[in-house]
Order: structure tokens, then sequence, then C-alpha cells
């Protein structure tokens, strides 16, 4: 169990390090600034799932048993103030859902949503999570209208502009505008690691001026640019500028281990 951030951890000038409960998680330093807005960024570790899952997989599609699944959950969410949590089988695909009501406690079968990759709300006492492990979980909130999203967003996420989905979403179901979103980019594959072989036939010639050499791609700036496309403004961006196939003893990483686990990303508004 990490006991500090200076033992484990590089540094992140975006994000903050706590330990609550036992778990050690992150958060972003400019969603922090709204008392009304809980967000966290949890790693792998502080759950009961064993190798090669250890510790804290959130995820019932890796293989990992149904029953240590289900106490990690738990973690996630009693350590929050809001009561409910929804999650979804997640597909890299550009649906998400705004949510107006609240879902079951104990939601039956594992995901009570499929095929969805985002969530957006403005009710309170409501934890929307999305699972990681070198995918990107893009975080947004817009203080005027009290409207809190967040997105799973992999290189096929990127490609159908699921960030820009979600910011339209935004302003079309809650009449937000894009220049008060507020945003921020999770811990995920960084340009170090984001090797496409394949990049002629996967991604759309406009990543191109992303590439960094012969088959890598900076996914951190396309997600950036895709926000400010959307209409977010470049200083409310932060990116956390942690690569997860780097720090594999914090982050689940698929590229870094195949079968592995998926850490938790989550964001709701205070009761």
């Amino acid at each position: 169990m990490i006991s500090s951030p200076d033992t484990v951890l590089p540094t992140s000038s975006s994000l903050e390090f706590f330990t609550k409960d036992g778990l050690p998680l992150f958060r972003f330093s400019h969603l922090s600034k709204f008392a009304e807005l809980e967000h966290a960024v949890f790693t792998r570790l502080g759950g009961v799932s064993k190798p090669p899952f250890d510790s804290l997989n959130v995820s019932y599609d890796t293989g990992d048993d149904a029953s240590d699944i289900r106490e990690n959950l738990r973690r996630v969410r009693e350590l929050s103030d809001s009561p409910f949590l929804i999650y979804a089988r997640q597909s890299h695909s550009s649906k998400i859902v705004s949510l107006d009501k609240y879902p079951s406690v104990n939601p039956t079968p594992h995901y009570p949503l499929q095929g969805v990759d985002g969530f957006i709300t403005r009710l309170s006492g409501l934890l929307m999570m999305i699972k990681v492990a070198d995918c990107q979980a893009i975080f947004l909130y817009d203080p005027n209208r009290r409207v809190a999203a967040i997105v799973h967003s992999g290189w096929r996420g990127s490609v159908q502009n699921i960030i820009g989905n979600a910011v339209h979403q935004m302003v079309a179901h809650f009449d937000c505008k894009p220049q008060d979103v507020i945003s921020a980019i999770g811990p995920s594959l960084g340009p170090c690691c984001a090797e496409f072989r394949h990049w002629h036939r996967e991604l759309p010639t406009s990543f191109s001026r992303f590439r960094l050499s012969e088959n890598h791609f900076d996914f951190w700036a396309i997600s950036r640019k895709q926000l400010q496309d959307a209409g977010v403004l470049r200083e409310n961006i932060e990116v956390a500028e942690l690569c997860t196939r780097c720090h594999p003893q914090i982050f689940y990483s698929y590229r870094g281990e195949r079968q592995t686990g998926r850490f938790a990303a989550t964001i709701g508004i205070n009761v």
C-alpha cells in the first residue's frame, strides 16, 4: 500500500494525492476547487482481487472473480458521499447517457447499462464511474449549471470524437456553455507508449499532426484539441500526464499486461 506520494509516484503538477479509508486516489487541482463536486482517479491498489487483477479491479469483463469485484465496487462507493453509483459495460463507442433518475443501489445484472461510454447528470448524490487501463478518463464540469460528466475515451473513442460529443450533449441537454466547462484528462497511455503500427488504417489523417515518431501518437494532445474544438478554453483543461503503461505498480495497463484489471475514475455532485 502506498504510504505517501513520494515513495511511488512521479511528479504531476495537475494531480493531488490522497489516501482515504486506506484507499489511494488522485484528484485534479482545479476540479477540487468546487466544494459541491467530488471526483477521483483511483489506482489499482487497496482492493481484494488476486493476481493478475490485483487489487482494486472494478471490471466484470476481465475474468476476475465476481465477488472480489463486488467488494472493490463497494469500497469505491463507500468512499463517496453519494449513495448511488452508476457504471456500464463500455464498448469503445461514442454513446453518452444523460441521467435524469437514480439507479438501483444494487444493480442487477452486473452491468445495468450496456454499450455506454460516458455519463452526464445534474442530479446530486449520483456517482458516475468509468473503468480504464490505458484509455483516458475525461472529466467535465460546468460549475454555473452544476452539470458533471465523465467519458471513457480510448483510441476508438478519439476517432469517433466522444469528447466533442460529450460537450455538445452538455450544451444541448443542459444549456451549458463550453467556455464555462472545466475539464481534466486522467492517467492513460502516454505518447511514450502509444504505438500504432497500423495507424494508416486505424487513425484518420487529421491525427497525423500528433504523430511524434514513425508509429507513436500523442493522444493527450488529441484530446486537448478535441476539447478546444468543442469550445472548452485551453486554460480550463488539465492533463495528468501520467502514462499508465510506465507505472504498472500504480495503474492497470492493458498494453503492458494484457490480462489485467481496470481502475476506477469517478465524478459526482455532492448531496
